[in-house]
């Protein structure tokens, strides 16, 4: 068995991807966002027009510098929290639409309630802040409220430890490293950041114009004329040049066409799955040799690391196979074709034909779950989520915890991966509280909603007061909301 990094981001039972519990509100969770259509807060009795206005808080103070409508970067914060500390209305489901302010770990306020949105944006193994206001411009700011970018008209988001902004106003893409720095634009919009190469596309009125750059030093290698590039991996990736041609291209621009390719999967490691023009599926190299036979009905890469892929010679038969080593990797005996999910470690997943439920393997061992399970990853474990109920799987030493009685609430944006807590809800009164990767209960549910915003504090809504509590249920910041139903 080939061995897999450990750093993946959260898996579902048909793609990976990271998750985290972020920006909360009441059960059912809201993202903050204002929907299209607000309507006006029910109060006793109902009045036409209502003025939310927010008490003086009951915990945390103002800075001597006073509170603004924009953070002021400054180094002393320690860390920056966003809070919900207004209602400015109501959703169609009853929820609230909330304002969020900023506040520091001393419980000291940093700003006004003017933001529409906090989320949490990872960039490499930490985060930074994502801050939407009124008006839809967005922010970035360091999680300890040290530097900022923006605020601007357009979009910013992160990949493999850049930030990118693509303002608006500018066909280019602003490129800052995950310390706030300005590095560099780059033409057209960002389309992936991977191995250490940006590729971007630039649309003009005959075609698109796709720009490949060093990520380090953001000076551009080459441009091509084509209808798409794939992300990099190890310096080669899959490229459709027309709508019936496809190639293999490096970062300098040599291009490697392929004939009998009718589609292409990304680069992996030095291989990429292909569908030839007769509908069987096979496996080259980035010279264009063939490394797995076109043998086969259908294929899928299932693996985020390696170049290990699953090939079905028919609906009921199927093989796993290392390409770089041309080994077969061992199945159960049970698995009769059904996909697979890759792991971090070197796991996989599917789920058992005969009873329904998830099967975790390796060349070593299968652990059947009590149901069927969608995977979510935090640092070193996997969060089985089954229902109303959730298993945690560590992945260092192969265990699987007892099955927990709480509903896993499903995070928003990614996470951290130095991440150990979530939040958790009680499947009875609908209350939430945190629950970590060690099976223990941190927070108990006793709050309309509550999230993580980084190691020991947390965002909570409980009874009408709104703010940050620490992993004791102290609060550090608390608000009282008015409006409330």
């Amino acid at each position: 068995m080939i061995k897999r990094a450990a750093g993946m981001l959260a898996i579902s039972a048909v793609l990976c991807g990271a998750v985290a519990a972020l920006t909360p509100a009441p059960a059912p969770q809201d993202n903050g966002s204002a929907p299209e259509e607000q309507l006006p807060a029910e109060l006793v009795p109902t009045a036409d027009t209502v003025a939310f206005e927010t008490a003086e808080p009951a915990v945390g103070i103002a800075r001597e510098i006073g509170l603004k409508d924009i953070l002021i970067p400054a180094s002393d914060y320690g860390q920056i929290f966003p809070y919900a500390a207004e209602i400015v209305g109501w959703k169609e489901d009853g929820s609230a639409v909330y304002r969020y302010a900023l506040a520091d770990e001393a419980g000291e306020l940093i700003t006004n309630p003017v933001y529409t949105k906090a989320q949490r944006l990872v960039c490499e193994d930490s985060f930074v802040w994502l801050l939407t206001d009124a008006e839809g411009l967005v922010s970035c700011a360091a999680r300890d409220g040290s530097w900022m970018i923006g605020a601007v008209s357009g979009s910013i988001t992160a990949e493999d430890g850049y930030i990118f902004v693509q303002q608006a106003d500018s066909p280019d893409t602003e490129v800052y490293n995950s310390s706030g720095k300005l590095l560099h634009d780059v033409a057209g919009s960002m389309v992936s950041c991977s191995d250490g190469i940006i590729v971007s596309r630039k649309t003009t009125d005959t075609s698109d114009i796709w720009h490949i750059y060093d990520a380090d030093t953001i000076s551009e290698l080459t441009s091509l004329t084509a209808y798409q590039i794939g992300a990099f991996s190890e310096g080669y990736a899959s490229m459709q040049i027309s709508e019936n041609q496809w190639a293999i291209v490096d970062e300098k621009g040599v291009i490697t066409p392929f004939s009998n390719a009718a589609w292409m999967d990304d680069v992996c490691d030095g291989y990429v799955l292909v569908e030839d023009t007769e509908g069987k599926f096979g496996v080259i190299d980035v010279s264009g040799k063939e490394a797995v036979a076109f043998d086969y009905i259908n294929g899928s890469h299932c693996s985020d690391d390696y170049p290990l892929y699953q090939l079905w010679k028919s609906a009921d038969e199927c093989i796993v196979i290392s390409a770089n080593k041309g080994q077969r990797l061992k199945l159960p005996e049970n698995l009769s074709g059904q996909p697979l999910v890759g792991l971090p470690n070197s796991y996989f997943s599917y789920t058992d034909a005969e009873n329904g439920c998830t099967v975790i393997f390796d060349d070593l061992k299968s652990i059947s779950l009590e149901d069927r399970a969608i995977f979510y990853q935090q640092k070193n474990s996997l969060i089985a989520i089954q229902g109303d109920s959730y298993q945690i799987f560590d992945l260092d030493d192969g265990k699987i915890s007892s099955l927990i009685s709480y509903q896993y609430v499903v995070p928003e944006q990614p996470a951290a991966l130095s991440d150990t807590v979530f939040t958790i809800a009680d499947t009875e009164t609908g209350l939430q509280g945190i629950g970590n990767i060690h099976g223990k209960m941190v927070i108990k549910p006793e709050y309309d909603s509550i999230s993580s915003v980084g190691d020991t504090y947390y965002m909570a809504v409980q009874d009408g007061w709104s703010g940050i509590v620490d992993s004791r249920g102290r609060w550090i910041v608390r608000t009282q909301l008015s409006g409330v139903k």
